[in-house]
């Protein structure tokens, strides 16, 4: 490999693979230190993994997956939780990765993230292996400040499925007075009434009354399904919560699929697209039914990706010239949108022209 990319995937070596629980694993992958600095991460980010199967019709097909870093980053090596997926095509080979394994990953991206500030409290709200980003996050603030405080609301079906509740007891222990952890359990009993049952609006209206509203939190950080993400949204914002304070990630659920109506596009398109400081060219034809990631995929130009549903972020690009419609956007925040920058994943041309960079 001549040059470094961020766009690009490097093998990296499974220093420890640890199971978390009897559905998932913590993979520490060795980082080289020569990729040290393209591998730098920040709180929150996620690893975009391929993998190499075998399709329906028996030829070989790349899959790829993204999955969230849960370490902090003043550690050397990143680790990511991968939960497995009942008939995953990575997720369920990966239960069986060892140390000394090489896997496929793309550097860092994503931009659901936490930068630690003094003198806040910062609200974590997880369901499942949504704690995993969270984790990062509150594993920043405890070691990058000194009078910051955050406060952890996790929801799981049993005690049994929590995952990292050794390390989040841990924390606590070593950080008593900066970190509240508070346990939402749905499928077993619990002594206090508030924390049963799944986290929903209800549950943040009472810990709002109770706690939130004379702290101020400076930011709120979701991550679960798309449902628990709309909801507890809506209910913030009912709450007085600047939306610019809330701040979601959520996983890839159904429902998020394109559907062909949504694609068609009306008018011959020339799309010129720069990565890595190379510029490519290719077009779109009215009444194809094609995002700008899958023309581009069909001209043979590589561009960066990994869910295809508008989801994680990877393929985010800056739109300098032209129109789309973007179909879903789960990710990218207002502000982002306002500055220009779409998701080619989703983004489905409405003019002649259209100029997109991933250099930006």
């Amino acid at each position: 490999m001549t040059s470094s990319s961020s766009h690009q995937f490097y093998p990296l070596t499974i220093r420890q693979a640890r199971k978390e629980t009897r559905e998932a694993i913590v993979l520490t992958l060795e980082i080289p230190e020569q990729w040290r600095e393209l591998f730098a991460w920040q709180p929150g980010q996620h690893l975009t993994f391929r993998r190499m199967v075998t399709g329906e019709a028996g030829q070989k097909e790349e899959i790829r997956r993204s999955y969230s870093i849960c370490s902090a980053p003043s550690k050397k090596d990143l680790s990511v939780l991968i939960k497995r997926i009942p008939g995953g095509q990575f997720s369920e080979p990966a239960q069986q990765f060892q140390a000394g394994d090489v896997v496929e990953a793309m550097p860092p991206t994503g931009h659901f993230v936490l930068q630690p500030a003094e003198n806040r409290h910062y609200v974590g709200m997880a369901a499942g292996s949504g704690i995993t980003p969270i984790l990062g996050m509150l594993q920043a603030v405890l070691e990058q400040t000194e009078h910051s405080h955050f406060t952890l609301l996790y929801g799981n079906a049993t005690t049994d499925s929590i995952l990292f509740l050794e390390k989040l007891a841990d924390l606590k222990d070593q950080y008593p007075h900066r970190l509240s952890v508070l346990h939402a359990i749905s499928r077993e009993p619990v002594d206090i009434p508030v924390l049963s049952g799944r986290i929903d609006s209800d549950k943040i209206r009472r810990l709002h009354a109770a706690e939130f509203a004379h702290t101020r939190p400076s930011g709120y950080y979701l991550c679960g399904p798309g449902s628990m993400i709309e909801d507890l949204s809506t209910t913030l914002k009912a709450l007085g919560v600047p939306a610019a304070d809330i701040h979601h990630e959520q996983f890839l659920s159904e429902g998020q699929e394109i559907t062909p109506q949504q694609k068609t596009v009306y008018q011959d398109a020339g799309v010129t697209v720069t990565v890595d400081g190379v510029t490519h060219r290719f077009d779109i034809k009215k009444g194809e039914e094609k995002t700008l990631l899958e023309a581009a995929e069909a001209a043979g130009v590589v561009l960066p990706y990994s869910c295809k549903a508008g989801v994680c972020a990877t393929c985010r690009c800056k739109l300098k010239s032209g129109r789309v419609d973007l179909v879903n956007n789960y990710c990218l925040e207002p502000w982002e949108l306002e500055t220009g920058y779409i998701l080619s994943c989703q983004a489905v041309p409405r003019s002649e022209k259209i100029v997109i960079s991933y250099d930006e």
